[in-house]
């Protein structure tokens, strides 16, 4: 340096609250700043890495900063794609330790902020307004647990991936030291080309010209300069004064694959796929691509007093709305009822159409295969005939789900069956209704990608199952 020059600064070395990483870039800039800008930039990122709970070393989760800053009462604020809890900065898009299934992937914490700003705030929250402000929308399902959480009334909910929030784990696709970027894809010769021009922008701050140097100032002439090329096959066989080991052989394999370039043997078998668990949903996929009128099919109760049957599983299970058949319906059930009724309902992004039937008599062996799910009331006559050893096998090969009245209780053979159990709510609750009905298709929608274990018995058929007589005791 020159004589009377101020001594340079020393890099800091990684201490335990802090990255080698953040300290470095605190230490580039504080080269170039004029005034105390170093120590307000180190201050501020020792002050986010000694985060009260997060031990040495480990990051807050962004629904726990959200869910504090909700509890406090204090605004998120959001700028260019940059939520600030509270003077913590995340990108919208990072994920958090949340997820709508056990299926799914975290999702992102903007989603999740968006979702409860939008509800505490009584305004429209759909699928559509969710999709146009570039969030993933979270259903009803969901939604009230998770919102719960949120606000401090629970500590916990459905859906919360504990590793995550804790700080043992990180989602699978946030692996970025810089919380505030968004994910990009990296090459090869791109990291190269980087690391050789960051070469360059250090030695331009030590030179003292920081500020007027700007990253949009770089062409990519002088990133081609930067790159070292790398050694072609002709230039590694040649390497004169050098002996290459197998140099002669490796020649003759090159040379017989020029020859034979547009030459194949035509006993050439193609290599075998290893066989992998295929989901349920992608095996209807294969029936539907085969027949276009191949629909799944959901079973309901052949019964006028089951709570769902199917002169309202129409109504239920598509709109949400439910209602008890009124008397001349019932008196006339048997004529008045279709053969069956259709349901669209979206599932993992696509629109599927359900066959919702109540009687399996005459089925085919393709149509036994199309049925994802199975409605009971407990009755012991619904599943006589059915090509099934037990009911065991039954609810393995199919979804159950079982809906419970308002004011009745469970009876205790159902509770051993491996089926959902599902509250009705009362009738002058009408709205309640939409909840129970998506609770039914992510019951639903689970099931689908999971990989189904098909127990169908060709040789025995089910005989009326056995009923429990014993009575549940109420919960007082």
């Amino acid at each position: 340096r020159p004589p009377g020059a101020a001594p340079a600064a020393v890099p800091p070395r990684p201490g335990p609250g802090g990255s080698l990483a953040r300290r470095a870039r605190a230490f580039w800039r504080s080269e170039g700043a004029e005034g105390g800008g170093a120590a307000a930039v180190m201050a501020e990122e020792e002050a986010a890495a000694a985060v009260p709970g997060a031990g040495a070393g480990k990051r807050l989760d962004p629904l726990v900063l959200l869910r504090n800053c909700t509890i406090a009462k204090k605004k998120v604020r959001i700028q260019d794609d940059i939520l600030d809890f509270d003077g913590q900065h995340c990108h919208r898009e990072t994920k958090c330790g949340f997820r709508l299934s056990p299926a799914d992937a975290c999702i992102d914490i903007g989603s999740v902020w968006y979702m409860l700003k939008e509800v505490s705030g009584d305004k429209p929250y759909t699928q559509d307004v969710a999709r146009k402000r570039g969030f993933k929308f979270i259903g009803v399902a969901s939604r009230g647990d998770l919102c719960d959480y949120l606000v401090g009334r629970n500590e916990t909910c459905r859906g919360l991936v504990h590793e995550v929030l804790e700080g043992r784990k990180r989602p699978l696709d946030d692996r970025t030291d810089d919380p505030l970027a968004p994910k990009r894809r990296s090459s090869v010769a791109g990291k190269a080309a980087v690391a050789k021009v960051g070469v360059d922008v250090v030695a331009v701050v030590r030179s003292g010209s920081a500020k007027d140097f700007k990253i949009t100032d770089l062409c990519y002439a002088d990133v081609q300069e930067r790159v070292r090329p790398v050694k072609d096959l002709d230039m590694l066989a040649r390497c004169p004064g050098r002996m290459v080991p197998n140099a002669d052989l490796i020649l003759k394999i090159a040379q017989d694959e020029v020859n034979n370039w547009h030459s194949r043997r035509r006993d050439e078998q193609p290599e075998r796929v290893a066989r992998t668990k295929q989901p349920f949903i992608g095996e209807l996929e294969g029936m539907l691509a085969e027949d276009k009128a191949a629909n799944p099919i959901i079973l309901v109760p052949c019964s006028k007093l089951a709570p769902v049957n199917l002169l309202n599983a129409l109504q239920f299970l598509q709109e949400g709305e439910y209602f008890k058949t009124d008397a001349e319906h019932t008196k006339f059930f048997e004529s008045t009822r279709k053969e069956f009724v259709e349901v669209v309902r979206n599932v993992r992004g696509r629109m599927w159409t359900f066959e919702v039937r109540d009687s399996a008599k005459n089925f085919t062996k393709s149509q036994w295969l199309r049925v994802v799910a199975v409605i009971t009331d407990g009755s012991d006559w619904q599943f006589v005939g059915w090509p099934f050893r037990t009911v065991v096998d039954l609810f393995t090969s199919t979804k159950g789900v079982f809906f419970r009245e308002n004011g009745t209780l469970t009876p205790l053979h159902v509770r051993d069956w491996a089926v959902s159990i599902l509250e009705m709510q009362p009738l002058q609750f009408q709205h309640r209704y939409a909840e129970v009905r998506d609770e039914f298709w992510v019951e639903v929608g689970n099931f689908l990608q999971s990989s189904r274990m098909k127990k169908f018995s060709n040789s025995t058929a089910l005989a009326k199952v056995r009923v429990s007589t014993e009575k549940a005791l109420p919960v007082l």
